[in-house]
């Protein structure tokens, strides 16, 4: 999976114009995340490998500053008290190292990490 970041305005119509863009194309978000930095927004956008190159352009062509693109992960979650804490501590007994964590579409969990092969090798990816 790839972690798409971008930075968009603060105003009002900003956030949707990312995801019809990314719709409009056919491309499916697997996870997202967005928060406020200063005067814009940084968003995270986690899409297939196979539709990265895709979406990027999409994004472009929207006139989208794409300032990152990193690999991350998807990890099964099980629905259930606890079921975060026990991700995440399986990614810090392997010295994974996260940086990034957020929930996905279908009982996954979206996790960036320094060390990615000690996440993948940890979750058995």
């Amino acid at each position: 999976m790839k972690d798409i970041t971008i930075m968009i305005p603060q105003r009002d119509g900003a956030a949707p114009e990312v995801w019809d863009s990314l719709g409009a194309a056919g491309i499916n978000v697997e996870a997202a995340v967005s928060f406020s930095r200063e005067n814009s927004r940084v968003v995270h956008v986690v899409v297939e490998d196979a539709v990265a190159d895709r979406a990027q352009q999409v994004l472009k062509a929207a006139s989208l500053l794409i300032v990152d693109v990193r690999e991350v992960l998807l990890i099964p979650l099980e629905d259930r008290p606890g079921g975060l804490a026990d991700v995440t501590r399986t990614a810090n007994e392997a010295g994974a190292d996260v940086y990034l964590l957020s929930f996905a579409t279908g009982n996954r969990v979206m996790l960036g990490a320094v060390n990615l092969e000690a996440a993948r090798e940890a979750f058995g990816l």
